[in-house]
């Protein structure tokens, strides 16, 4: 459900960004033809590029990338990211489930009754033919349509010169395949009937028609004046003159679309401005900048106390651990699932979000060989015990594995995790507040001064745990007492 929320979530913000530009841009520009093919792709647009994932590699100096048992892919848990805030939650709610589905099957059955009236309505009607198309003559009170190749009209309404501008009106809609970009925008509702941007281009594309219609039948001689009653005419039902203060909203647009000027250059620009829009909107939902660390270009200290860690934590445990095995661990789902766990079950501490830290914690942790998560354990610290304790929670709360097997035995194997806390969707730089991970005892006095002075000034007191890892502590000026974080 999660990858079907994340295409709608995405499609969504496609759709809307398309269609705004379209609004202020290109909405009343008498570029018909561009404007249909830019409405049109814009629906490709939202329909495919959410599928489409282009991964670009940058090589980055990492603070720190240990490669310790099986090190899985780094979980990045952000303070302020809508997207991942968003995406889990709605997935996993069983009231969006059923809305959403509720307004699929509406709309669904909303088409599927116009298709049966439209064909109930031929059925009841001579059609004959006009310049290779059908025509039915229908009686009551309605302005003529058409849908694909069949023009509805009732004739006795009309006069016979209103009715020659009526068939050009209604065979340019025919002539230019009108019909599927209106069964195209139909079953783009259905999928997206939540999203206003959806019904705003639907209406904005019906409009489009209209006024390639009316080019139509004043470009075959036709005067404006005498179109403009006609049209007022199918509007209110009355014969009327097309005073300035008529207030019909789609005839009064396009009556002054009829007036507009055709002017080439700007015309241009808009068009060229409109292409680059759309690929640049392509392109930020389409591609993904990664960040690729390069092997083994890690501070040694580093490597050397997560290797030390861990090899001391395995001393404990009663039992031989394993590394690599013939059949692997497996978490129920895979390793994808595995990512979500971790990502939507940390919840990044508010004390921490409030202090300004962020960095990298490596959880090591043993896949027992009855399946259990046990022996869990800080491989290597973030600087700060807050931000350790929560990985600690999530990884230790892990459902049981599929253990691993070696020699057609079930045996224990050890991994570990990085988890990476981070403020926002734009930053991560482990270690960047915890002055690249120093430990306690490797800090020389100067530096330690430097720490505390750097917090005191931001409103912190600093002291300082065996593992290098920091307490913090809120100075209260007012009546009260200072808040630690653990």
């Amino acid at each position: 459900m999660n990858l079907i929320v994340n295409y709608l979530f995405e499609s969504s913000l496609i759709l809307g960004l398309l269609t705004i530009f379209y609004r202020f841009v290109l909405h009343y520009e008498p570029r018909f033809k561009f404007n249909r093919f830019y409405l049109l792709l814009s629906l490709m647009a939202a329909a495919v590029v959410p599928l489409l994932t282009f991964s670009f590699y940058r090589t980055i100096t990492p603070e720190g990338n240990v490669y310790v048992g099986n090190v899985l892919g780094a979980i990045t848990v952000y303070a302020q990211n809508t997207k991942e805030a968003v995406v889990p939650v709605v997935a996993q709610s069983s009231a969006f489930k059923w809305l959403y589905m509720v307004g699929c099957l509406g709309l669904l059955l909303r088409l599927l009754y116009g298709f049966v009236r439209l064909g109930g309505l031929a059925g009841k009607v001579k059609l004959v033919s006009f310049n290779g198309y059908k025509v039915a003559d229908l009686p009551g009170q309605f302005n003529p349509f058409s849908f694909f190749n069949v023009v509805f009209v009732n004739q006795s309404r009309y006069s016979e010169k209103e009715l020659e501008q009526i068939m050009i009106h209604e065979l340019t809609h025919v002539r230019l395949k009108h019909s599927w970009d209106v069964l195209l925008l139909e079953l783009l509702l259905i999928v997206q009937w939540f999203n206003p941007f959806a019904w705003f281009l639907r209406s904005m594309l019906k409009e489009l028609h209209e006024f390639q219609a009316d080019k139509q039948v004043l470009d075959k001689g036709y005067s404006a004046k005498s179109y403009k009653e006609l049209l007022l005419f199918q509007a209110t039902g009355a014969r009327l003159l097309p005073v300035n203060n008529f207030n019909q909203s789609l005839t009064k647009k396009r009556f002054t679309m009829m007036k507009k000027d055709n002017i080439q250059k700007l015309l241009g620009l808009k068009s060229v401005f409109a292409i680059v829009t759309m690929t640049m909107v392509a392109v930020l939902f389409a591609c993904e900048l990664r960040d690729e660390e390069p092997a083994m270009t890690e501070e040694a200290i580093e490597i050397k106390e997560v290797v030390e860690n861990t090899s001391a934590q395995l001393k404990t445990v009663s039992g031989p651990v394993f590394f690599v095995v013939e059949e692997m661990p497996e978490y129920p789902g895979g390793e994808e699932a595995l990512r979500n766990y971790i990502a939507t079950s940390v919840k990044y501490p508010e004390i921490a979000k409030k202090a300004g830290v962020s960095g990298r914690v490596y959880v090591t942790f043993i896949v027992a060989d009855d399946g259990s998560v046990r022996d869990t354990k800080i491989a290597r610290t973030s600087g700060f015990s807050v931000l350790d304790d929560e990985a600690l929670r999530v990884v230790s709360e892990m459902p049981e594995w599929q253990p691993g097997k070696q020699s057609g035995k079930a045996v224990n194997v050890s991994f570990t995790v990085p988890i990476n806390f981070a403020l926002n969707d734009d930053q991560f730089q482990p270690g960047t507040t915890q002055k690249k991970g120093v430990a306690y005892e490797d800090m020389t006095e100067e530096q330690k001064a430097q720490v505390i002075e750097q917090y005191r000034k931001k409103g912190w007191e600093v002291s300082f745990n065996e593992d290098g890892s920091l307490n913090l502590k809120q100075i209260v000026t007012e009546k009260g007492t200072a808040t630690p974080i653990k």
